[in-house]
């Protein structure tokens, strides 16, 4: 997996700053001292909306929900701004919606400020649509896979590939403390790792609110690893009862697997009705790729259609047809 991070502090800067400050001024929620000297030193936070964990607290009026829906629905750019890397508020984002990431660089009392990211369009498997290419299927024997091994190596794997970028200290500390406490509410963090030959050679850093499952980041260092590493995923999501996967900013080899890019309102009603489900267990400790993806199962999961079929020889699809995996 590529990064879903990137971004440029232009992003909404001066074609949106009115709609920022009408957002700000719409909103009872104090502003710290620290956020206040932040958008005096740096002119162009202010053409974004700003995020607060004041906006979690019971009796906030309006609450981080309101102001979510009010961007979502007026608000033309991604970006948000906040100051607060906290697990809590993370996970609140998150809950909510929000891509987090995080630039540096800044003038002021802090290094580093969160961009909360709410796409204008999110790329989305919805898991009838999930595509097998024939080649992933063989490179899948050679491979393993586990899922919150090694957050923390995934987390290094991944700064070692694409640089700090957006993965910036405070950033990976909130992640790693949200891990390591088991979450929050409905959202837990989560790292998936790809062995071969018992070596690591790719992985992502994503979250799960509900039965959502979000891709932040990942690495590959082998042929083939990071295909196999996100339809292995995939199948193992569905099988264990999530509804949909968010993979952020929409690119060619996300739609190669049958993601699509839905409007930003139409994201946030499917999450809506995933979010609250009860929480899946998604650790796995290391399988065989090749049977997970090959697995016959009951009625509702994965098969390999092995005999003469004029249309569904050697493909693989879901019992019954409601949904399919189809190899291509």
């Amino acid at each position: 997996m590529t990064s879903n991070g990137g971004h440029g502090k232009a992003s909404g800067r001066a074609s949106n700053e009115g709609e920022g400050k009408r957002q700000r001024k719409s909103s009872n929620i104090n502003i710290s001292e620290d956020d206040k000297t932040l958008l005096q030193h740096n002119n162009w936070l202010k053409g974004l909306p700003l995020l607060t964990p004041a906006m979690c607290e019971p009796d906030a009026d309006p609450n981080l929900a309101n102001i979510t829906d009010k961007i979502a629905k007026m608000w033309k750019s991604d970006f948000c701004w906040g100051s607060c890397f906290e697990p809590s508020f993370l996970a609140a984002i998150m809950y909510e919606g929000f891509l987090p990431t995080a630039h540096g660089g800044m003038d002021g009392p802090k290094e580093f400020v969160l961009l909360p990211k709410l796409h204008l369009e999110r790329c989305i498997v919805h898991f009838p649509d999930l595509h097998i290419r024939k080649s992933w299927r063989r490179q899948a024997k050679h491979f393993t896979m586990s899922i919150d091994k090694l957050f923390d190596q995934v987390v290094d794997k991944c700064l070692e590939q694409h640089g700090e970028s957006w993965l910036h200290p405070p950033i990976v500390d909130g992640f790693k403390r949200l891990f390591h406490s088991g979450g929050c509410g409905q959202v837990r963090m989560h790292s998936v790792e790809l062995y071969k030959d018992g070596e690591l050679v790719a992985g992502e850093l994503g979250f799960s609110a509900g039965t959502s499952y979000c891709s932040l980041s990942g690495f590959s260092s082998a042929s083939c690893a990071g295909s196999v590493q996100c339809i292995a995923l995939a199948v193992h999501l569905h099988r264990s009862g999530m509804a949909m996967w968010d993979l952020g900013m929409g690119m060619a080899y996300k739609h190669t697997m049958g993601a699509k890019d839905i409007a930003r309102l139409k994201f946030l009603a499917e999450l809506h009705a995933a979010r609250d489900k009860p929480v899946q267990t998604l650790a796995i400790s290391a399988c065989s790729t090749g049977d997970l993806i090959r697995l016959p199962l009951p009625i509702g999961g994965y098969v390999e259609v092995t005999q003469e079929h004029v249309q569904h020889a050697g493909r693989v699809g879901r019992v019954a047809g409601q949904a399919g995996a189809w190899v291509r």
